[in-house]
């Protein structure tokens, strides 16, 4: 792997991002890792360091930082007893500037393949030219291919003593655990807002400018836990704000709504009032709003709903299946383009109101039975005309059946009639499962293997399903979606034998009736 090349000529400080400029040099400037700075810090002290390292976290959170400064305090010659090093003898200076042949930062994405890594075993194997000890930084180590991991995993074992590696990754289940077990590891966490809000105030003060505490506040708030992603995003709505930075500025510079219209667009999504929800998706659009922010600002919006709502299922349920639909817009759609498009559809699939459920009885145990549309018939044959004998009890007949067996057989047996009422999104998706039991509010839907696309797709949409079951059979119910090995039979007889405006299939079906006696009866085919 090529060596980092030295900086000879280094722009003005003033032309530099903010993250740049202010990046932590020593360990007493890093903030939010107070456990892995502790550590390091006692490891030099004490002279303790391990010959591998391996930082894991999220981005900005200071692992390639970290990295610079312990290969500071590896080689400083003015080291302090606390560890820290002191970033004025030549090493430091050297290392801070970008110019230390020694210390060698490697970006795996660009240099990942077995060459480099082949490249890389043999330099280590010479001495180091200027320092104490050479310094690899790996950066995104999980970029690595599999042969160039296989080709440092002696290395990194058993490195030469001039030779200390600093491996960083955002994804560490991507690294083999053969590199992660020859590795001291340190998990950076993600650094609390109120920790980003003073090194931000800091920032602004030593670049004279003035900001307002609530607009410093939505910008941590915006870097979720990472302090680069702050920064430049402070630098940038620095540059946009005229004066004295404020809660406005940010937003606009950002493309959020502010919060009273986010809370319309929740409210208008919980009352299932299509209208206005897409008269504010189609509002912002227009003003220039970025429509993932929008969806990731009202998915903060209905999570703290759903939290706050947890003693009412039937709301919790329909802020869920909101949730759901947002967190999409802001992750998918954002990746995608379709925000706005998701965004437009939760408003139209969600437009029924939540039904009030009431004590309602079980489905088998209903007097009058549910109407049987007349298309669902099957060909039986002519019933023998059976002995008279005195009915059943319906007490008797009640105990006989497995529990839930009655109401999956009239789910079976009006099942194309859930499938015309749902919605045109669902509709197609219900015409591949069956329902095969119930148990208590659990409704379990089968689709046969192989289809493991719709079946994902259905429990996604699992909350719309569950509103339209509630309507037509009342209760509760709670959609599971399993593999089976059913075959789906037609829902009608005209599937089964054809269309019915097919004079060919009316001939077929009359000529089986003909020949066996049979009759057309309203009764569903149950398995």
């Amino acid at each position: 792997m090529p060596a980092a090349q030295p900086v000879l000529d280094d722009p003005p400080a003033s032309n530099r991002a903010l993250y740049r400029r202010f990046r932590a040099q020593r360990f007493a400037e890093l903030i939010g890792q107070d456990p892995i700075v502790t550590t390091l810090r006692r490891a030099i002290s004490g002279d303790r360091l391990a010959h591998a390292y391996l930082f894991v976290g999220p981005r900005g959170t200071g692992k390639t930082s970290t990295a610079r400064i312990l290969a500071k305090a590896i080689n400083c010659t003015a080291i302090g007893s606390d560890g820290d090093p002191c970033d004025a003898c030549p090493a430091c200076v050297s290392i801070r500037e970008g110019r230390a042949l020694d210390v060698i930062e490697i970006d795996a994405a660009s240099h990942g393949l077995v060459e480099d890594a082949r490249d890389l075993v043999m330099r280590a194997l010479t001495a180091p030219s200027e320092l104490r000890r050479r310094v690899y930084i790996i950066d995104e180590v999980h970029m690595l291919s599999t042969h160039a991991f296989n080709a440092l995993l002696k290395l990194i074992e058993e490195p030469p003593d001039h030779v200390v590696f600093i491996l960083a990754t955002t994804d560490t289940h991507k690294v083999p655990a053969t590199i992660i077990s020859r590795t001291q590891r340190h998990d950076f966490r993600r650094i609390g807002e109120a920790t980003i809000i003073g090194k931000l105030t800091r920032i602004c003060t030593a670049e004279g400018a003035e900001a307002d505490e609530d607009a410093l506040a939505l910008v941590a708030r915006l870097a979720d836990g990472g302090m680069r992603d702050a920064e430049s995003l402070l630098d940038q709505v620095l540059s946009f704000a005229s004066g004295r930075l404020t809660l406005v500025d940010v937003r606009e510079a950002v493309g959020l709504a502010d919060e009273e219209t986010i809370i319309e667009l929740v409210n208008a999504y919980e009352a299932g009032d299509a209208p206005v929800a897409l008269d504010c998706v189609a509002s912002l659009a227009d003003a220039g709003r970025d429509l993932a922010q929008i969806a990731a600002q009202a998915e903060t919006e209905a999570r703290r709903r759903l939290l706050a709502s947890a003693a009412d299922p039937v709301a919790a349920r329909r802020l869920a299946t909101i949730l759901r639909a947002l967190a999409e817009a802001a992750g998918i759609g954002a990746r995608e383009g379709r925000a706005r498009l998701i965004l437009e559809l939760l408003g139209i699939e969600i437009a029924a109101p939540a039904p009030v459920v009431t004590q309602a009885m079980p489905v088998a145990a209903r007097t009058v039975p549910a109407p049987t549309p007349p298309a669902q018939r099957r060909i039986a044959p002519a019933p023998a005309t059976p002995p008279e004998s005195a009915p059943e009890p319906a007490s008797a007949q009640a105990s006989s059946a497995p529990r839930g067996a009655g109401d999956v057989a009239a789910l079976r047996a009006r099942w194309a009639e859930v499938v015309e009422r749902a919605n045109p999104v669902i509709k197609p998706l219900l015409k591949e499962c069956r329902p095969i039991a119930r148990d208590g509010a659990r409704l379990t839907l089968a689709f046969p293997e192989g289809r493991e696309f719709m079946r994902s797709r259905i429990s996604q949409r699992s909350g719309a399903i569950e509103i339209l079951l509630v309507e037509m059979f009342g209760g509760s119910f709670a959609i599971e979606c399993v593999a089976s090995n059913l075959e789906l039979e037609p829902l009608t007889v005209e599937q089964a034998v054809g269309a019915a405006d097919d004079p060919e299939a009316r001939a077929l079906l009359e000529g089986v009736l003909k020949i066996t006696g049979g009759e057309l009866v309203d009764a569903p085919e149950v398995r």
